[in-house]
């Protein structure tokens, strides 16, 4: 009876480290999970968000090079009137081919971030740490990215000083989306907004009888300070 009585002990002895064997790993672990999300859930979510932004900027220029690179000169979307003596009197925009070229340009970009969204990049744990020495460690959390709305595409133009009678006049292409970002357990919307030189011209104009060129910054300061006395001698 005493034997039956001391197993049962053993037995109870056992089921109650067991019992405490778990909670102390339940406690780990959620402790563990608490203190990654509230410590590096931030770092996480910007290098995620980094590592979309990339994934979204290398598809939009990926699909303005296949669309326009090569393909479009400046003498397609812009058109100069000169006069009698080639003077330019007019640039007229080619509004109707920047349309067409804005809306393929478009729809090609938006086919590929659906092909990006199937595609996914991992961040190691360690990367969030902040150490050099366990950057590439770690379990690596999944990084996703979903288009969500449309994209707008629109031409952007730039004029330049480029010397005494020439102006650069450079056109971009400017695409503008959002994106949704996914890691585990938590999600954020993006705004990707990218701007791509399409061509360029300079444009030669008259030589002026004068030419000042003014800095925008550092401009020396030539006048006297207002405290300091300025004496004129008259002789």
């Amino acid at each position: 009876m005493k034997k039956v009585k001391d197993n049962q002990n053993i037995n109870d002895f056992r089921k109650t480290v067991a019992i405490l064997l778990i909670l102390f790993i339940l406690s780990v672990f959620i402790g563990s999970f608490l203190y990654i999300d509230r410590t590096l859930r931030p770092t996480i979510t910007v290098l995620a968000e980094t590592k979309a932004l990339e994934l979204a900027n290398r598809s939009i220029n990926k699909s303005v090079a296949e669309m326009v690179e090569g393909k479009v000169n400046y003498e397609d979307l812009m058109n100069i009137r000169v006069d009698a003596n080639d003077k330019i009197t007019m640039i007229q925009a080619n509004t109707i081919m920047m349309n067409e070229i804005a809306s393929a340009v478009a729809l090609e970009i938006q086919d590929e971030l659906k092909k990006v969204k199937s595609t996914s990049a991992y961040i190691p744990i360690g990367t969030a740490l902040g150490s050099p020495i366990l950057a590439k460690y770690g379990p690596k959390l999944k990084v996703a990215i979903e288009p969500i709305g449309t994209v707008t595409v629109n031409f952007k133009t730039e004029f330049e000083s480029s010397g005494i009678n020439q102006t650069r006049h450079r056109i971009y292409l400017e695409a503008q989306t959002q994106v949704r970002v996914v890691i585990p357990l938590t999600t954020s919307t993006k705004e990707i907004k990218a701007q791509i030189p399409i061509c360029e011209t300079v444009i030669v104009g008259d030589v002026p009888n004068s030419y000042i060129n003014i800095p925008k910054e550092n401009i020396p300061n030539v006048l006297p300070d207002a405290g300091t006395d300025t004496k004129t001698n008259n002789n």
